[in-house]
C-alpha cells in the first residue's frame, strides 16, 4: 500500500461540490421518516466516483458507483460512528448533488464544502472503512 496515493485518494480536492443548504432540512426530515434509515452528518467530506467497477451488477442491486469518504462526522443519530470519526460508505443508493448522500442504511447530510474526484477500485479498496482522526 503506497501511503502517498492513499492520502490523494481522499485528500481535500477535486471538483468542489456545495453541501446541504437549510432548504434541504424539510427533505431530510422526511426522507428520514419515509425510510426509517439512520441519519449522519458528515463534514470534509469527498464523493468518490469509482473507476474500474463493473456498474451493471450494482445497478441490479440498486446501488451507484459512488462512494463517500468523510474526514471528520459530526453526529450520528443511532451512535455508530462517532464525533471526530473518518469513514468510507459503501455505494451509494441515491446522490443527487443537494448535499444529500444516501446508502442502503445511513442517510448522510453533507455539511460545508467539499469535493468529488475519481479513484480506481484497487486503491479504494485500499482506504479503511473506518478510522480515527488523529
Amino acid at each position: 500500500m503506497h501511503l502517498l496515493h492513499l492520502a490523494e485518494a481522499v485528500a481535500l480536492d477535486g471538483e468542489p461540490l456545495s453541501g446541504a443548504s437549510e432548504a434541504e432540512a424539510k427533505f431530510i426530515r422526511s426522507r428520514v421518516a419515509e425510510t426509517g434509515k439512520a441519519y449522519c452528518a458528515a463534514v470534509a467530506w469527498v464523493i468518490i466516483d469509482v473507476l474500474d467497477v463493473d456498474a451493471d451488477p450494482l445497478a441490479a442491486i440498486g446501488r451507484l458507483p459512488i462512494v463517500l469518504f468523510s474526514h471528520s462526522v459530526l453526529l450520528h443519530s443511532t451512535g455508530d460512528y462517532e464525533n471526530g470519526e473518518r469513514i468510507k460508505t459503501g455505494y451509494a443508493t441515491s446522490y443527487d448533488g443537494r448535499g444529500i448522500f444516501e446508502t442502503s442504511d445511513t442517510i448522510f447530510v453533507l455539511v460545508g464544502q467539499g469535493f468529488r474526484k475519481s479513484v480506481s477500485i484497487k486503491l479504494l479498496n485500499q482506504v479503511p472503512s473506518r478510522s480515527w482522526a488523529p
